[in-house]
Parts: C-alpha cells; sequence; structure tokens
C-alpha cells in the first residue's frame, strides 16, 4: 500500500497485541494491555445497503485480533453487535425491535456485551445509550476502525459511552477486510456525499464525499485476487460516480485499471447519480471487458416537479437520454433503478409520470418504496397532505405495473444460455436446487444433476427453461468448477 490506512478512525489506544498460550486448554489468549482476552464468539446483524455489509466485514476482521470469531448463534455469543441503517424505515424498525429483544439474552448471560454501530448510532446514539439500559456503547460509521478499543474499554469496565465523530484524517486511506470464504468482495473507493437530495438522511450519518486514490485501490484489489481468490469486486460509495474528483481522478479511469488484473472476472460497481455520468463513464461501459453488463441508476421519480423537490439536479428527460447513450456503446446493458412513490405531495399526475418513465425506460428490476419521513432533512420540514394509505396504494399498483414489463423483458432470456457464478442453494417445492446470478444480476435457478455434488462458488454456464418476472429456471450446461 502506498500510505498506511487511515480512512474510518484511528486507534485512541495504541496498546500492543501479545499472544500467550493457555497451559491447559492450549487455546491462545489475546493480551492487549492489561487485559487477557481469551477466545470469545460475536454476532452481529447488519441492515441496509452494500456498504453497510462491507463495514461489518471490516469490523469482524478487526475483532479477529481479539480473539473473536463469528457466531451465527445468538445464545452462542459473548458480543452483540448491530450495524444499522437509518434510510429506510423497515430496516429502523427491524433494528429497534431486536435490540429491544436482546435485553433478554442480557439477562440469560451474564457478561453480554451489546453495541450498535452504523448510520443510527450516528445520529441517535447517545438517546440509544441512555434509553436502552443493556446496551453498552455506539459508534458511528467513520468510527469502525476502532472497534478494537472499544470492546477493550467495555471488557476494562467502561460502559454506556458514544463513538461518532467525524474522520478528521487529511486521506481516506483504507485496505479491504474481508473475512468470509467467497470469491466476492465489496470494495469501498469514496465515502460520503455531497447531493444533499431533501429526503436522504446520508450525507448526515456518512458525511461529505472523500476518495481513496486510484493506484491504492488497484493496488488493493491485486492484493484480494492474488492472495484471498477474490474473482468478483464491487466497488461502493454513497456516489460512486463522483469518485476521484478531488484528486483530478475518475471512476472511469479506475476501471480500466483494474479491467487490466489478472484472475479477476467480474468488476461491478454502485451507487450511481445520474447527474455525475459522464460521457467517459458511458463509453468505458463499451470497452471494459470485465464490467458488468449491468447498471443501478436510481432515478427515484419519474416526474420532474417532484425530482425538483428531491433535489436531484436531473430532468426525466436527461436520464432517459443517459439510458439511451449507454444502449447504445452496450447494446446488452441491464438497467435497474430506485423508485420512490409518494413523496411529499405527490400528485396523481406526477404519479402517473413515473409510471410513464417505466414504459420508456424497461427497466430490468426495480427496488421500489413509499415515502417515509427522515429526521434533520429538508423534506422532514415540508407540509405533506399525502396519505399513507395513498402511498401504500401506489407502491402495490406501480410494483404489479413494473412486473408486467419485467416479465415481458426476462421472456427472451429463454433458450439462452449464461455465465454466472454459483453462490447458493435452497428448497424449491422440496426440491433442492442451486442458483446463480448472471453477469447482468438475473437469478437462475437449476437441478443439479450430481445431487450430491458441491455446487457452491463453482463458475457455470446455465440454459435458461423458463423464465418470470423474478428469477428463471435452467438446466446445467457446463460446470467450469470452482476457481482457485
Amino acid at each position: 500500500m502506498a500510505q498506511q490506512p487511515s480512512g474510518l478512525g484511528l486507534s485512541e489506544l495504541p496498546l500492543g497485541v501479545q499472544i500467550h498460550k493457555d497451559p491447559l486448554t492450549g487455546q491462545n489468549l489475546i493480551q492487549k494491555g492489561d487485559l487477557i482476552f481469551p477466545p470469545r464468539k460475536v454476532w452481529m446483524k447488519t441492515f441496509g445497503c452494500q456498504m453497510n455489509y462491507h463495514d461489518s466485514e471490516r469490523i469482524l476482521s478487526h475483532l479477529k485480533e481479539l480473539n473473536f470469531d463469528q457466531t451465527e448463534e445468538l445464545e452462542a455469543a459473548d458480543l452483540v453487535l448491530f450495524n444499522t441503517c437509518a434510510v429506510r424505515d423497515l430496516a429502523n424498525q427491524k433494528f429497534y425491535s431486536q435490540l429491544g429483544e436482546i435485553k433478554h439474552a442480557k439477562k440469560k448471560k451474564n457478561g453480554l456485551v451489546v453495541g450498535v454501530g452504523g448510520c443510527v448510532a450516528q445520529t441517535e446514539g447517545k438517546e440509544l445509550v441512555e434509553k436502552y439500559k443493556h446496551l453498552d456503547f455506539a459508534f458511528g460509521p467513520d468510527t469502525i476502525d476502532m472497534i478494537n478499543d472499544m470492546v477493550y474499554r467495555t471488557y476494562a469496565g467502561d460502559h454506556k459511552f458514544t463513538i461518532n465523530s467525524w474522520d478528521r484524517s487529511e486521506n481516506f486511506s483504507i485496505e479491504t477486510k474481508i473475512t468470509h470464504g467467497s470469491p466476492q468482495a465489496f470494495v469501498n473507493i469514496i465515502k460520503g456525499c455531497n447531493k444533499y437530495c431533501t429526503y436522504c438522511i446520508v450525507p448526515y450519518t456518512r458525511g461529505k464525499e472523500r476518495s481513496r486514490r486510484k493506484d491504492e485501490i488497484v493496488q488493493d484489489v491485486k492484493r484480494l485476487v492474488e492472495y484471498q481468490g477474490i474473482q468478483e469486486v464491487m466497488l461502493l460509495g454513497q456516489n460512486v460516480n463522483s469518485f476521484g474528483q478531488e484528486n483530478g481522478e475518475t471512476l472511469a479511469e479506475l476501471i480500466h485499471d483494474l479491467d487490466q488484473i489478472n484472475g479477476l472476472e467480474l468488476l461491478r460497481y454502485t451507487t450511481s447519480h445520474p447527474y455525475d455520468v459522464s460521457d467517459e463513464l458511458i463509453a468505458i461501459h463499451g470497452t471494459a471487458k470485465k464490467l458488468a453488463p449491468h447498471l443501478h441508476l436510481p432515478v427515484q421519480s419519474g416526474s420532474g416537479t417532484v425530482l425538483q423537490r428531491m433535489h436531484r439536479e436531473y430532468t426525466p428527460e436527461h436520464y432517459l437520454g443517459l439510458l439511451e447513450k449507454l444502449r447504445k456503446v452496450a447494446p446488452q446493458i441491464v438497467i435497474s433503478t430506485d423508485i420512490i412513490v409518494g413523496f411529499v405531495n405527490e400528485t396523481e399526475e406526477e404519479f402517473q409520470d413515473t409510471l410513464k418513465l417505466l414504459d420508456a425506460a424497461q427497466f430490468d428490476f426495480i427496488y421500489s418504496y413509499a415515502y417515509s419521513e427522515r429526521k434533520k432533512t429538508r423534506a422532514a420540514k415540508m407540509e405533506d397532505f399525502l396519505t399513507d394509505e395513498i402511498r401504500m396504494e401506489r407502491l402495490r399498483y406501480l410494483q404489479a405495473y413494473q412486473l408486467k414489463i419485467q416479465e415481458k423483458i426476462r421472456a427472451s432470456m429463454v433458450d439462452q444460455t449464461f455465465r454466472v457464478l454459483i453462490d447458493g442453494h435452497g428448497n424449491m417445492g422440496g426440491v433442492k436446487k442451486y442458483k446463480g446470478r448472471t453477469t447482468c444480476g438475473r437469478l437462475i435457478h437449476f437441478l443439479p444433476p450430481e445431487p450430491e455434488k458441491d455446487y457452491q462458488w463453482h463458475w457455470a454456464d446455465l440454459k435458461v427453461t423458463s423464465a418470470s418476472a423474478l428469477s428463471a429456471q435452467g438446466v446445467l450446461v457446463r460446470d467450469l468448477g470452482r476457481r482457485p
């Protein structure tokens, strides 16, 4: 690495770590300062976007240094962590419900430590620690690299504290940390957002935009590919399209350099803002061989007046023009999007404009939500006469409308063969089937020709036999195996 990783909080406790062997059990004991950390378990629940899952991986990687291994069993945990999302109301409600339930686990297990991180902790950390008596500490997204310090403080007897300060280091420089055994990795390239859309809490929970240096990211991905077997990389940022602006670099340049890495099979990026989609970025979709033929480009609304109230900085016409350019340079590209239904005082005419945009854009799939107010945003201060009943009615109608579009689009998959990375399996009607996603993100299920064989993380060619609006069924044409 060209720079010392320093981008998400620096350690405030520069205590040396020593490893000892327990003479009775033979287990490794970690000593940090005056404390001994025997092998312990951490249970972690993550809510929200890919960035949160990336942060959770980073947290789990740090905790290994304090002798913590992850467990899926809450009853086995010594440490419980929540990584929260403040963007969607549903994720918020699930978090609060589960945090409340954890008090029962803490009563059952003496010494159980509970912490909350992420965007909710950034804005409400002090209130959370005061309200929930069983919560030991809270921390914001910019301090996740200090997680071991917080755990140390808790085991040293310090409880009920909050750390949600902003990272003030001059450079945003980190090294990607992963703990899973899959060939996929999230790589954070930019943090924060400067857009201040009127409905969005992200600038208040993640701060201003700051990009990593291009060369550092390239070396980071090379390391992941060469030493950890990573084959598919997702580049992450709240507004990934504005990557590198403060450093005179661009996302297109980064993609070009990553495209040259031997062993990297597939490259994706998210989330994009239409205002920052440049002609240079559009062009790279036609030339980069490893860039997925898919772009997630949130439009949020098909109404120009709603987009103005959202402060989205583009018009429906501009957005559709971007899609036309993208499809010209990359005819096979698949476009997905986000839609917010029922934004403040959305009229029936404005809602109909969104339906018209669905017809014009022909999205392959959408993520759609009914607008929910977020404290501290500008939209929360707007007088709103729209009811939740109308919002939900419009959401259901929009989702049904889009499914009809998807069904027609996906019908063209039948009899085609797609290269997929098999990422799991499940029971469908009592029958075990494996699943994988095409390079453009479409889900295909198939019946394994050898039921006892493990196809997890194999690359394979699947021929589609039938397709619906949401997924497809296929047969295995060629098993390419799991690449080392």
